[in-house]
């Protein structure tokens, strides 16, 4: 499997200023591991990383060892040993000093970037045209945060989508007319293959009367606040609009479902969560779209089995990967027998990284690939396949599907 390429469909490279870390505390100040870190008993948060990258490793240090067991562990510590040469159990105050040596050396490496993803077998990656593309070569290829449009119920939104300064839409009619100019501009000038959607996890795909969304469209353009039914049914309508013009153009949908932030800490308050109302509405909303290709990025294990069987009921429909708390060894684990049990070997993906960093893309796959081949070997020695369609069947999730569902 170490030898097959991959395809990793959805990245935040560069984001944050940087594709590659630049210090030990870019590594260990990934939001996932510093919420494990905090929660540990560490005094630290994801911001000090970057401000004060020796102040947080001080402070970091003296609880990693209560959090290697973890999965985001094992993915930082294998990462740090392929591409650094490390050869310790955890990060500890005797070797962090000669490690973080290492990772600033290779941080004034202008290759770095291209050696890690040929490392991981990488040849393409999603990244968001707005972040950059790293550069011309066809391993990046373009995406686009689309809420702004998939919900396109704020003046914010809607200005992002006519441009700031133009007269907005007072019609659903115009409205129509100003996301397909958008969507068919982000194709042909920025080369958008996909649009990023991750709203609100309480909607739900609903049924509208097209011809009452005008009223609901001032009403919330003019700053006024709709009750959620009429809310929810404003944004069906846009996502109506956005999957049409998307689909004409053979652009994917990105679908993320599985979190909730319960208070108004960013990371410490995304929790685990699951609507059933937005997994029940999605056979209805693909069914209205057949022309558009949906992926669903699962944050939660609970849904798996409710994706896999709309994935298994739907063309339209594939998931992929693990997102934020599904990302973890036995979650994944849950996700590939559930999808290579139900789906169709051409129906879903195995990996995306949502990585910020080239480093963490390739600890990501590190473990994408070990639950891959526990899941697979499991088949095996089941008498379920053979080693031969272990094999056939692992390139596919790792690479062909993605490059046929992303038209690379």
């Amino acid at each position: 499997m170490d030898k097959m390429p991959v395809i990793d469909v959805h990245t935040h490279l560069g984001l944050r200023g940087y594709r590659q870390v630049r210090c030990l505390a870019d590594i260990a100040g990934y939001h996932w591991l510093v919420l494990e870190l905090h929660r540990a008993g560490a005094d630290v948060d994801e911001k000090e990383s970057a401000r004060d990258p020796e102040g947080f490793m001080k402070k970091a240090i003296p609880y990693f060892d209560r959090i290697k067991h973890t999965s985001n562990h094992y993915c930082m510590i294998g990462m740090l040993r392929d591409l650094y040469g490390f050869k310790g159990r955890t990060i500890t105050a005797a070797n962090w000093r000669a490690l973080d040596k290492k990772i600033r050396a290779k941080a004034k490496d202008t290759s770095w970037l291209r050696t890690v993803a040929d490392m991981a077998g990488i040849k393409h990656m999603t990244v968001a045209y707005s972040d950059g593309m790293p550069d011309k070569s066809d391993r990046y290829i373009p995406y686009e945060y689309g809420e702004y449009m998939f919900a396109a119920i704020t003046r914010k939104a809607v200005d992002q989508i006519v441009g700031k300064g133009n007269p907005r839409p007072t019609s659903i009619s115009v409205l129509e007319k100003a996301i397909e100019k958008r969507v068919k501009l982000l194709k042909s000038k920025h080369g958008v293959r996909a649009l990023h959607i991750w709203i609100r996890d309480t909607w739900a795909y609903v049924p509208y009367d097209k011809a009452k969304m005008d009223k609901l469209l001032r009403a919330a353009l003019a700053g006024k606040k709709l009750r959620v039914a009429d809310e929810d049914q404003l944004i069906s309508c846009t996502a109506d609009i956005t999957a049409a013009a998307a689909g004409k153009l053979d652009m994917t949908l990105q679908l993320f479902h599985g979190m909730w932030r319960y208070t108004e800490d960013y990371h410490q308050s995304a929790c685990s969560f699951w609507n059933q109302d937005y997994m029940r509405a999605i056979p209805m909303f693909a069914k209205k779209h057949p022309e558009t290709m949906m992926d669903i990025f699962l944050g939660t294990r609970i849904p798996s089995h409710e994706a896999s069987s709309i994935a298994r009921s739907y063309r339209n429909i594939s998931v992929s990967g693990g997102w934020w708390h599904g990302f973890t060894a036995n979650t994944l684990h849950t996700f590939f027998r559930d999808r290579l049990e139900m789906l169709p070997d051409t129906a879903w993906n195995a990996y995306f990284s949502d990585g910020y960093t080239i480093e963490w893309a390739y600890a990501k796959l590190r473990l994408t690939k070990n639950r891959l081949s526990l899941a697979l070997a499991e088949l095996v020695e089941d008498g379920l396949m053979t080693v031969g369609d272990a094999l056939a069947i692992a390139r596919k999730l790792l690479y062909d599907n993605a490059k046929r569902i992303y038209k690379l």
